[in-house]
């Protein structure tokens, strides 16, 4: 695996080389939004808010009704209606789409072993510190942000632009939670090693234009990956000793390892004992 270095020259991290074009921060509302739900069994389930994510995809419960299935249609902003967006007949089942780099088994085991174990302390941790207000930074000629261009990379099937950036139509297979999903708007990019816990394992002591790029990464190393809205804030900011996603455990910490690799980044000797027990499963 390649390791973080300056300058990037790539179109994912245009951030440590030219002067970024930051989106507008979303709104907050005045209090906590309620916990997103979705059908499941015939009941809805709740699930635990990541508000550092809600900073950077907003309240869906602002967007769209909290029983909208995130298949089948596209929200009209501003309105209440909803665009029918069939899939064309025939297509292959929906496939996860990791992102790019992801290492090996082998390479995996290797990085963790080489891996810095330290304590993890993020007291003093703000988003803000990995961008300023806004999420995601504008990248090319067209200005299209972080989010589009990986809902377009991620998408498994082509995904429908609007205005040259804007995704209005594709096909998620979540990972988190096995959901396929088809309006974007019920989509998050997270981020395989959440802001918080790059900073309590050593982003702390990053410069500006390193964090920004470690969260708008979308080449460098696994970092960003398209999974359902609920299924992400389950995940909330939690490590992998404290969550794993079910029947994906391997492939999700082989990304894992392989962020904290290309940064540099430290870990926790009970993380690094959980994930040894997942390699340890993996099948070669």
């Amino acid at each position: 695996m390649r390791s973080y270095r300056r300058p990037v020259l790539t179109s994912a991290l245009l951030v440590a080389a030219l002067p970024a074009v930051l989106l507008p921060v979303a709104a907050q509302a005045a209090s906590p939004p309620s916990p997103p739900s979705r059908p499941e069994g015939g009941q809805a389930r709740s699930a635990a808010l990541n508000f550092d994510e809600l900073d950077c995809e907003g309240p869906e419960e602002d967007r769209l009704p909290s029983t909208d299935s995130g298949q089948g249609a596209v929200h009209v902003p501003g309105t209440a209606a909803f665009v029918p967006a069939p899939l064309p007949a025939g297509l292959p089942p929906a496939t996860v789409k990791w992102p790019k780099n992801l290492p090996d088994l082998e390479d995996a085991r290797r990085m963790l072993s080489e891996l810095d174990v330290g304590p993890f302390d993020s007291k003093g941790f703000q988003r803000t510190a990995f961008g300023g207000k806004s999420c995601w930074v504008l990248h090319g000629a067209e200005k299209c942000s972080t989010r589009e261009l990986a809902l377009k990379a991620l998408s498994d099937i082509p995904a429908t632009i609007k205005d040259g950036c804007k995704v209005v139509g594709g096909r998620w297979r979540s990972a988190y939670d096995g959901l396929t999903v088809t309006n974007p708007l019920r989509v998050d990019i997270d981020h395989i090693v959440p802001l918080r816990a790059a900073w309590g394992s050593g982003a702390r002591d990053w410069p500006e234009y390193k964090r920004r790029a470690f969260a708008n990464d979308l080449s460098g190393s696994p970092q960003l990956i398209a999974v359902s809205t609920w299924s992400n804030r389950d995940k909330g900011d939690k490590s992998p000793e404290k969550w794993l996603p079910k029947g994906y455990e391997c492939t999700y910490s082989r990304a894992w390892i392989g962020v904290k690799d290309y940064y540099g980044l430290r870990v926790t000797a009970g993380e690094r004992s959980r994930l040894e027990e997942v390699l340890g499963d993996c099948q070669e």
